[in-house]
This record gives C-alpha cells, structure tokens and sequence, in this order.
C-alpha cells in the first residue's frame, strides 16, 4: 500500500509539473542570465556595440534535474556587424537565433535569421529596432508510447507554426539599457497551414518581454548592475526576474536573482579572453518543488555581456568620443 501511494504521488506531481510547464511554454524562453542573452530575449539588442564585428553566444538550462523529462532548454546565435564606411550614425547586424525546449514530453524547436538597425542619437544614445523571422516546430516525443495503439498511430505528434515574426525595439547605452519585444503575434494557432495540429485546437498567447538594466559605478573596480525582466502574455501574471549583479574590474562578476516566488539564483561570470566570458548560475527552488528536485543550473558562454565591457567605466572615467565609443 505505501509502494501504491508513493507512485500515486510521483505520478500526480509529474502531471502537475508537465501542465505548467505546457502553460509556461506558450511564453518566451526565459534564462537567469538574461543580461548575457540579451538578443535571445529582443531581436533589436543584437548587434549593439559597433565595434564588436562578430556576435556569439550559447547557454543551456537544466531545470528540476532530479526529475524525468525534467525542463532543459538550449539556444545558440550568431550575428555580424556590418557598420559603414564613413558615417558612424547607425550600423546594420545580421545572423541567426536557434533554442530549443523541452518540458516532459512536450518540446519545441526554433531557427529564425535576425536583422537590426542601430540609430546613434544624440548623448551617446542608441535607438535599436530589430526583428527575428523564422518557424518553430512543436512535437510530442512518442518514444514512452505503445507505436501499436491505433490512436498512436492515427494522431499527429507535431506542427510547424511559421512565419514567427519577433519584433523589438530598444534604447541604450553605456550605462542602461530599456528594451521590449513581443512573440506569438503571427502564429497564433497552434497548428501548420494545412492544419495539422496536435490533439484538439489550442492557441498561443501573444506575450511580451520587457527588460530594463542600469550600470551604478561604485568606484574605479567595482560596477553595480541591478535588473528587473517580465515575461508576460497579455491576459496573465507576468513573470518577474529580478537580478542584481557586481562586476569588479572588468574580470568577473556574481550577483543574485530571483524569479517570482520560485526560484532564488547565485551568479557567477569571468571574462576569461578578451571578448570571450563564461556564466554560471544555480538555482534553488522555493516552491514545493524542491522536496524531491531542488536544484537546477545554467551554463553561458560568449562574447562579453554588459558589465563585462573592455572598457571600464568607474567613477572617474574619462569622456570619450561617441563617433568611436558607438
């Protein structure tokens, strides 16, 4: 009877968690490093230093790992500055955002190719509009069901929604950066243009993200960078980040961060080339989740996010051009 019981328990708590990790999927991928993947989250943050040719960045997130089929997600892009060749008032970026995510047996896949313009304004002010244009698979994996059963056989188990559009705008500089974006606003349904669809029609909720960062310079070693982002569909509680991070001297950095009531992070970043840092988070939860599955962690690494920049901006910094510093 208490074999029965604790499989009973396991089997409900898995249920639960694979409905709100179907909810949760209908909203942007979100990661706790969001300050390292910002063109992951907003399409008009790629590319937004003009001196920095090249663009890369790749993180995975395994979340629960104490669970099967636990959430884990994956993304992956690359972009090219193409700046012109006598004016330094705007500079174009082009290139290609990948993810993956998987909760339970529900997972979806993305590729999307990206294009930004960056205007610079006056007071070394950049004004960023940009778009991702791609498709994005939604599937169920099978390989836990009886491929006999005929209603196996006769269901469909996958569907493209495409064109995804993903617009976004942006405002920044050496010290903030305020941005909003805004997914699922082209592919409403659920299901492909023939149809095919997964089980009974189901919609996915246009959400936006919202993100805002500002760099406070404590002395000449020592940055401080508090954030806050919201994920949100536009009839729903948001989903809150709050992040507070410390850079000392452009080498390393470690800060906090707290998602909702679920999820409290440790960070820990390190330039370890010029423009190449390395980011590690890990995260325990709040919620009952963390009876059987407390821990889940987070690996980035790529070009040097904000408050990793090459040149430091302490409080007794010296002004620079904004023809070269843009």
């Amino acid at each position: 009877m208490g074999r029965y019981k604790f499989v009973m328990r396991k089997n409900i708590t898995y249920l639960v968690l694979f409905f709100c990790s179907a909810l949760h999927s209908q909203q942007t991928i979100t990661y706790h490093q969001n300050i390292f993947n910002k063109a992951g989250m907003n399409p008009a943050a790629s590319g937004t230093e003009i001196n920095r040719e090249y663009n890369y960045t790749c993180g995975v997130n395994r979340q629960w790992i104490a669970f099967d089929q636990a959430p884990k997600s994956n993304f992956a892009n690359f972009s090219i500055t193409i700046r012109p060749p006598r004016s330094y008032h705007y500079w174009q970026n082009v290139g290609f955002y990948i993810d993956t995510d998987q909760h339970g047996f529900m997972s979806n896949n993305g590729i999307y190719v990206n294009y930004s313009i960056h205007l610079l304004l006056k007071k070394n002010l950049v004004a960023s509009f940009g778009v991702y244009a791609g498709a994005r698979k939604f599937l169920i994996q099978t390989g836990s069901f009886d491929s006999n059963d005929p209603v196996i056989q006769k269901s469909n188990f996958y569907t493209f929604t495409y064109p995804d559009i993903i617009p976004g705008i942006r405002v920044s500089n050496k010290k903030f950066f305020l941005g909003i974006s805004a997914r699922q606003i082209s592919t409403n349904q659920l299901k492909d243009l023939q149809k095919h669809q997964i089980g009974s029609p189901s919609k996915l909720n246009t959400s936006l993200f919202m993100d805002y960062g500002r760099i406070f310079p404590l002395n000449d070693n020592f940055l401080l960078l508090p954030s806050i982002t919201l994920n949100t569909a536009l009839v729903g509680i948001p989903n809150a980040d709050v992040n507070v991070m410390v850079y000392y001297a452009n080498v390393m950095g470690f800060g906090l961060a707290l998602r909702n009531a679920s999820f409290i992070s440790g960070i820990y970043q390190v330039r370890i080339l010029k423009n190449l840092s390395v980011g590690l988070c890990y995260s325990y939860s709040l919620n009952n989740a963390r009876v059987v599955a407390p821990n889940s962690y987070e690996i980035m690494m790529g070009m040097t996010p904000m408050g990793l920049s090459s040149k430091f901006l302490g409080k007794h910094s010296v002004a620079r051009c904004p023809a070269l510093e843009f």
